[in-house]
């Protein structure tokens, strides 16, 4: 369910939230835009940009973003993302493709008129049948499906065109997940089979949580992690945890989901089969017969986390315990202990990557406080 991030705030925690946009404002930067919506050029205004390697940046990423600079925030770490590895399109011919998608049918309408009323239906933007959110989300999906002929539409897609829709107007929504897919690899997290998500699953089990006392206790049962892996990264947590703990997730992985290795491949998906044109010496998607290169460690790092959460009661259970603990919502009531914790896991990743040694796996280590989560 989308609830607003600051849910019954006090006057301290506005006074504190305010605060937090005021620095936020300090370390952004103002960009001019062309009328295509590329940078650089004459009568398109402005954009905020942000410097995404700046320590200061990444350290208050960590800690969430002000709300108020969360759609400014997101858009400008792909779009660095994007202008850095020379993957994929500008602003404004993707914007040009929308408009130019919405007029053509897509194997994929009928699929997709099915899921939208089913997608979030509580929150006010998505009640209304045909109306409002519900015809915005169609028309987005409808555009995505072909964008990506190859893939077309799959039902997790739903939850992140909803999620982005409760930030931007249509078309910018239409950008980010094209954004999304290319950069933060989705599109192999997507790919028909679903072969990049048992890739992924694969990856979570065996480099962050093998070895640990849950990773021995979930084999005895039987118990895979595309039991409840597949809608946590499907949806990127939408339908797993309250809409303030999954924002608090994408300010991070939106920041930091770019490969530690970049792929030389020039091979990207593109609409209709056709290349799109990259930059000199640019860098390409995650190709879909590689791993995934570090791509999605924030997602493991939470998944990680999560799981650590989970730790005292699945040991203790049997398979329908185990079973109905991993598969359930899971209520976060300390967003900020989650993420200190994804932090550590995903920072323990990155030294063990660059060469600092320890054990394969990050969910068995003991973290103070575990039990507070929530779960």
């Amino acid at each position: 369910m989308l609830r607003s991030p600051l849910p019954g705030a006090t006057a301290l925690l506005r006074e504190k939230e305010n605060n937090r946009a005021k620095k936020w404002r300090e370390m952004a930067v103002v960009r001019k835009m062309s009328e295509r919506g590329d940078e650089g050029g004459r009568g398109g205004g402005c954009e905020w940009g942000f410097v995404t390697g700046d320590p200061k940046l990444i350290s208050r990423t960590w800690k969430g973003i002000p709300d108020c600079w969360r759609a400014a925030a997101w858009h400008a770490f792909l779009t660095a993302s994007r202008k850095r590895r020379g993957i994929g399109r500008g602003d404004g011919e993707l914007v040009e493709m929308y408009a130019e998608f919405i007029t053509r049918p897509s194997a994929d309408d009928v699929q997709i008129d099915l899921d939208v009323p089913r997608t979030i239906n509580s929150h006010i933007m998505f009640r209304r049948r045909y109306r409002g959110g519900q015809r915005l989300l169609f028309r987005v999906l409808h555009a995505l499906s072909l964008y990506f002929p190859a893939m077309g539409y799959v039902q997790g897609m739903a939850s992140l065109a909803a999620t982005l829709l409760c930030y931007y107007d249509e078309e910018t929504a239409f950008v980010m997940l094209i954004r999304m897919f290319e950069l933060r690899g989705l599109e192999k997290l997507y790919q028909a089979g679903f072969g990049g998500l048992m890739s992924a699953l694969e990856e979570f089990e065996n480099g962050w949580i093998r070895g640990g006392a849950v990773s021995r206790k979930l084999n005895h049962l039987g118990i895979g992690p595309t039991t409840y892996g597949t809608r946590w990264y499907l949806t990127l947590f939408n339908y797993s945890m309250p809409f303030p703990a999954q924002l608090r997730v994408w300010d991070v992985f939106m920041l930091l989901g770019d490969p530690d290795v970049i792929s030389e491949s020039k091979s990207v998906s593109s609409p209709l089969g056709t290349a799109p044109p990259a930059a000199p010496g640019g860098e390409s998607a995650i190709s879909a017969d590689e791993g995934f290169g570090g791509t999605l460690d924030i997602l493991h790092a939470t998944s990680a986390a999560l799981i650590d959460s989970m730790k005292d009661i699945i040991v203790r259970s049997d398979f329908e315990g185990a079973m109905k603990v991993l598969t359930s919502w899971i209520p976060v009531k300390d967003e900020e202990l989650l993420m200190k914790v994804a932090k550590s896991e995903w920072k323990m990743r990155k030294r063990r990557r660059g060469g600092g040694g320890g054990a394969a796996g990050g969910a068995h280590h003991h973290h103070p406080g575990r039990a507070s989560l929530g779960t």
